[in-house]
C-alpha cells in the first residue's frame, strides 16, 4: 500500500512517524489546533501556529505534493528556504515550522519509479558550479539555507510567547556553560604542552653540556655550547611567541568579520518588469501522431533552453509570469572590515552575484527551443539538454522583445551587513568589483570607527603547508535567535532574527596554484581555469563562508575564502589577498 510518511526530526514529536494512505490523501493541516491533521504540542511547540501550514496533493497527479504557509507568525521553510505562496515537495524534503521550530521529513513509500534517482558517477551534486565541478560557496539559488524574507528582514507579526523566550534563555545558558568547560580544558592542555616542551628542551641542553664537560673538561667548548644553546632556545621561543592560536585570532578579529545578506532579480530595463525562465508543456506529438512527454518524470511543464551565437545554451527568457519561474537569488555570505570608515572586502559572487554562474535546480533538465519558444525535434525526437553550469545572467546573449541587446539587467533588491552579536542589519553599497578575480569591495556608513583586520600581501612568499584560519558564517552552523520588541506606535509587532556569530576553522595551505595572464616568450604558458588560488585542507565550512577572511599563523589576512569542490573528497579554496588590495587603490596592475 502506498503511503505518505511524515518523520518528525525535531520538536516535541521528534522520532515519531505518521503515515497516511496515499489514495485517500487530499490535504493535511499542520498546527497546534485540535482539528489539525498533524497536531503539535500547544506548550512545547510554541513556534507553531494554530493552523500553521498545509500539505496538499495535486488533484491531477497523486505523486505531486505542495506545501503552503497559512499566514503563520514564524513562517514555513522547506530545506531551510522560506515558503512564499506554494512550494512543491519532493520525497526527502524537510519542512520546518518557524525558524528553529519542529522539523518534518516528507516521504512516499514505496518511492515511485519515476522519482528514484539514477546512479551518478562521483562528481557530487554542487549547488552551483564554475568549470569542472567547482562549487561556489554561497547559500542560495533556492538550494540551501538562510534565505531572508523579501525585505531582507524576517519579520514576525504579533508577539512571542513566554515559553519561547524562556527556552531561548535556557539554551543560551547551557551552551555558555558547555563552552566554558571546553575552553578551560583546552587551556589546560595548551599549558601542559608548553611546559612539557620547555622541560624536554632544558633536559636536552643540560645533558649536552655534561657530555662536553665530561669528554675533555674544555671550559671554552662548554661556554660555546652554552651560548649556542641559549641562542637556539631564544630563537625557538621567539618563533613560538609570534605564532597565533585559533582562539587568539577569533578574540582579536571576530568583531571585524560580518555577515552579508543579498538579493537581486533579473529585470527588463524598459519597464523594470521581472524576467522569467520560460517553461513549455511537457508533451509533444511524435511522427505517429501520438502524444508523448518530452521527459517522462511526471512534470507538467519543463524548462526551455535556447542555443546562442557561441554555441552555448541559455535559459529561454520571457516576461510572462505565467509561463515560467522568476530569475533571481536571495542568499548570504561573509566579509571583513578593512578600513575604520566602513569599507568591507568580500567575494564578487556575494556583492554582485549576477556576475557569477547562475544556480539551476538539479531537476531542471529541459528542451531546446527556437527564437519563438517552440520546441525543436531532431529525427522526431526532442532535443534535451542539462542546465548550463556557466550561464552568467549579466552576460546573457539574448535580445529583448524588440531585438535590442543589453535590455536584460540585474536589479539589487537589498544588500545588508550584520556585525557579530548584533541582529540589526545595515544597508551597504557596492564600491568596487574586481574584473580579475572573485573579489569585491562594499561600504557601510556608520558614524563610529570600526575595528579592522590586518592585511598582508605575501603572494610571492607564501608557502605550501602553512597554517591558516578561515572565519565566516557557514549556514550549516547553529545559531541563536533574538526577539526584538518594538516601541514604534505604528508597528507593535515583535520580530525574531538570527544573531550572527562567526565561526573559525583551521587547517593548512595544501597547494598553491598560480597562472600567468598571458604567454611568456620562450616559456610554457601556465593557465589556471580557476585563476590564482590556494587549495586548503579546511573542510568544516560551506555555504555562507564565501567572502570570509583567511588568516595566516601570524594573525594577518592573506586570502579571501571563495569556493569548495566535492568529489570523492572535499577541498576548499581561497584567493590571494592581493586581488582585494587592488580594489583599495588606483595603482597600475598591468605591465602596459
Amino acid at each position: 500500500m502506498e503511503k505518505v510518511i511524515l518523520r518528525h526530526l525535531k520538536g516535541s514529536k521528534a522520532t515519531q512517524v505518521e503515515e497516511f494512505t496515499l489514495d485517500q490523501f487530499s490535504e493535511l493541516i499542520l498546527g497546534r489546533d485540535p482539528s489539525a491533521g498533524v497536531r503539535f504540542d500547544p506548550e512545547k511547540d510554541d513556534l507553531v501556529g494554530r493552523q500553521h501550514a498545509r500539505i496538499a496533493r495535486d488533484p491531477n497527479d497523486k505523486y505531486k505534493f505542495s506545501v503552503s504557509d497559512l499566514n503563520s507568525r514564524n513562517g514555513t521553510y522547506v530545506n531551510k528556504k522560506r515558503v512564499t505562496g506554494q512550494m512543491w515537495l519532493q520525497p526527502g524534503d524537510v519542512v520546518q515550522l518557524g525558524a528553529g521550530g519542529p522539523e518534518i521529513q516528507f516521504d512516499i513509500d514505496p518511492l515511485p519509479s519515476h522519482l528514484v534517482k539514477a546512479t551518478r558517477l562521483g562528481m557530487g551534486t554542487p549547488a552551483a558550479t564554475t568549470g569542472a565541478g567547482m562549487m561556489e560557496t554561497r547559500v542560495g539559488g533556492g538550494s540551501d539555507v538562510r534565505e531572508p524574507a523579501v525585505s531582507g528582514v524576517a519579520a514576525v507579526p504579533g508577539t512571542v510567547g513566554k515559553a519561547t523566550v524562556e527556552r531561548m534563555i535556557g539554551q543560551t545558558k547551557q551552551e555558555g556553560r558547555r563552552n566554558l568547560w571546553v575552553g578551560a580544558a583546552a587551556g589546560i592542555m595548551v599549558i601542559a604542552a608548553i611546559t612539557a616542551w620547555q622541560v624536554r628542551r632544558n633536559n636536552e641542553e643540560n645533558a649536552r653540556l655534561k657530555l662536553i664537560a665530561a669528554a675533555g673538561g674544555d671550559s671554552a667548548a662548554a661556554a660555546r655550547a652554552a651560548a649556542d644553546s641559549a641562542r637556539r632556545l631564544a630563537e625557538a621561543a621567539g618563533t613560538r611567541a609570534g605564532v597565533w592560536r585559533a582562539d587568539e585570532v577569533h578574540a582579536k578579529y571576530a568583531g571585524s568579520v560580518v555577515q552579508i545578506d543579498f538579493s537581486w532579480k533579473f529585470v527588463y530595463t524598459p519597464t523594470g518588469g521581472q524576467v522569467y525562465h520560460y517553461h513549455v508543456a511537457n508533451a509533444f506529438k511524435d511522427s505517429q501522431g501520438n502524444t508523448r512527454a518530452f521527459i517522462d518524470d511526471g512534470r507538467r511543464a519543463i524548462p526551455a533552453y535556447i542555443q546562442v551565437n557561441d554555441g552555448s545554451y541559455e535559459p529561454f527568457l520571457t516576461l510572462n509570469s505565467s509561463e515560467g519561474t522568476a530569475i533571481g537569488v536571495s542568499s548570504a555570505g561573509s566579509g571583513f572590515v578593512v578600513t575604520p570608515d566602513g569599507y568591507i572586502l568580500t567575494n564578487r559572487h556575494i556583492a554582485a552575484n549576477f556576475r557569477a554562474p547562475y544556480s539551476f535546480r538539479q531537476s531542471q533538465t529541459g528542451v531546446v527551443v527556437n527564437a519563438r519558444g517552440q520546441p525543436l525535434l531532431q529525427d522526431g525526437s526532442p532535443m534535451l539538454v542539462e542546465p548550463p553550469n556557466n550561464w552568467i545572467p549579466s552576460e546573457t546573449k539574448q535580445a529583448g522583445p524588440k531585438g535590442t541587446m543589453g535590455v536584460f539587467q540585474q536589479e539589487q533588491v537589498y544588500l545588508y551587513v550584520s556585525f557579530p552579536r548584533n541582529p540589526r542589519r545595515i544597508e551597504a553599497q557596492v564600491s568596487n568589483v574586481s574584473d580579475r578575480h572573485d573579489a569585491a569591495l562594499i561600504k557601510v556608513n556608520i558614524p563610529q570607527s570600526l575595528p579592522t583586520v590586518a592585511l598582508h600581501n605575501n603572494y610571492d612568499s607564501v608557502k605550501t603547508g602553512g597554517n591558516v584560519f578561515v572565519m565566516g558564517y557557514p549556514a550549516v552552523s547553529s545559531g541563536a535567535l533574538s526577539v526584538i520588541w518594538t516601541k514604534d506606535m505604528f508597528n507593535r509587532d515583535a520580530q525574531t532574527r538570527e544573531v550572527p556569530d562567526p565561526t573559525i576553522t583551521n587547517g593548512i595551505i595544501s597547494k598553491i596554484v598560480r597562472g600567468s595572464d598571458t604567454p611568456t616568450p620562450g616559456r610554457d604558458w601556465v593557465y589556471s581555469p580557476l585563476g590564482d588560488h590556494y587549495q586548503l585542507s579546511i573542510n568544516a565550512t560551506g555555504g555562507g563562508n564565501s567572502g570570509g577572511p583567511m588568516f595566516d599563523e601570524y594573525g594577518k589576512v592573506i586570502g579571501i575564502f571563495f569556493a569548495m569542490r566535492r568529489m570523492d573528497a572535499t577541498v576548499t579554496f581561497s584567493l590571494p589577498i592581493k586581488y582585494g588590495l587592488e580594489l583599495m587603490s588606483v595603482s597600475p596592475t598591468s605591465n602596459r
